[in-house]
This record gives structure tokens, sequence and C-alpha cells, in this order.
């Protein structure tokens, strides 16, 4: 269902873009950083990522405008990520690799729509909101507000993924999974990375996972 760019939690997203083509959703987690999937950001010419400068955020897009643009002017990219020719998913590439973080050339907001992560794993049946920009809605943001963490599952090398039951389809990638907090506030629970055509619901990189590379290990 079409969502209001103006209110909580939907203005703190907007549409990533690249100078390759590349189109996905991302989410404010400070007036100057952003956290999308990390396949996003590659050119599907050369599998690799394209420069920080070649990608641009626009923050809360709609039919009337925007709340604000930048370009990108460095990336942190999950640890180990890669693709394969295709492009397609990397089965050498650990699976909870697939975010990045962006650091605008300028602030595009003020510190109240920086959204943050949640550190640890939201328990299954955990009500979700996933929000994006999907590639039959040019400049409308859409969301399912109505699923839930379905499950986790770890693979071999005890790298964790949260699986989910929100529908979407091409463009919503990198978009946050919410959830809200006790206080009413929403925070993200994991960042939009992987899904079946056809299918309901998809996989996530947990925020777990990126709170450890990004604030370091909890005490």
């Amino acid at each position: 269902m079409p969502v209001d760019v103006g209110t909580a939690p939907w203005r703190s997203l907007g549409l990533v873009e690249t100078a390759a083509g590349g189109r996905c959703t991302g989410a404010l987690v400070s007036p100057g950083t952003v956290l999308t999937a990390a396949h996003c950001l590659i050119d599907p010419r050369t599998t690799r990522a394209v420069e920080p400068g070649a990608v641009r955020f626009t923050l809360a897009l709609s039919p009337q405008g925007a709340a604000g643009e930048a370009r990108v002017r460095g990336v942190i990219i999950g640890p180990g990520f890669s693709v394969a020719p295709g492009p397609r998913p990397d089965p050498k590439a650990p699976p909870d690799s697939d975010w990045a973080v962006l650091m605008l050339d300028h602030a595009v907001a003020g510190p109240a729509l920086g959204l943050s992560l949640e550190a640890g794993y939201l328990p299954p049946g955990t009500p979700l909101a996933f929000g994006g920009y999907q590639a039959d809605r040019d400049r409308q943001m859409v969301a399912d507000t109505a699923c839930a963490v379905s499950a986790y599952a770890r693979d071999a090398g005890g790298r964790v993924m949260l699986q989910h039951s929100c529908a979407a389809t091409v463009g919503a990638s990198g978009g946050p999974l919410l959830a809200r907090r006790p206080d009413g506030g929403w925070i993200v629970a994991g960042v939009g990375s992987l899904a079946e055509g056809g299918v309901t619901g998809g996989w996530a990189v947990p925020t777990a996972s990126i709170a450890r590379v990004v604030l370091g290990p909890r005490p």
C-alpha cells in the first residue's frame, strides 16, 4: 500500500540510485549516513561496486518532490561481499555481508530522522513493516505493514540471516525491515537482501551483524 513519506518511519527512507542504473531503497541512520544493501551498488557490467560519487540518495521522494538529495562521498561495504557474473549471488560470499553504509556529501535531515539499529535478534513473530521504491511505482513509496519475522537461519560459519514474510518487488532491496519499539518509535531490524520471484517474503541481513562491524562488539 502507498505510504505517506511525510510521516515516521517513511520520512527517513529514500531512493538510492547509481550511474550504472541501479535503483534501490535506503534508510537514514544519521543526518548524513544511509544504510542499504551492498548489491545495490554493483555495476552489472563489471560485477564491482561503482565509485561513491556515482551514487545518489534522494530522501522521501514522492510525486510532489523530495525532502533532500545528496551524492555519496564514501562507502563501507559488508566484509567479504561479492557477486558472481550475471550478476547473481556469489556462493562464496558471506550471506550476511550484503549491506552498505553510504556517507553523504552533506546532511539531508536533522538528527530526529535517523533510525537506530537493533543490536540483537527480534523473536520470530515480531511484527515488521517493509517499504521502498519498487520498480512498478516510479516515485511512490509503498510498503507491507502487516508482516513479521518468520525465522532465522545460520550457516556452517555461524553467520545468521533473518527470514521475513514481507511482500515486495524489485527496487525494495536495501530497504529497512522496521519494528516498533516499546515507546512507539521505530528501529531497523534488518536490510532487505534476497527474495525469490513470485514468492511472498524473503531474507534480510540482521542489523545485529551490521552493528558488530560498524559499532564494534557488544560488551
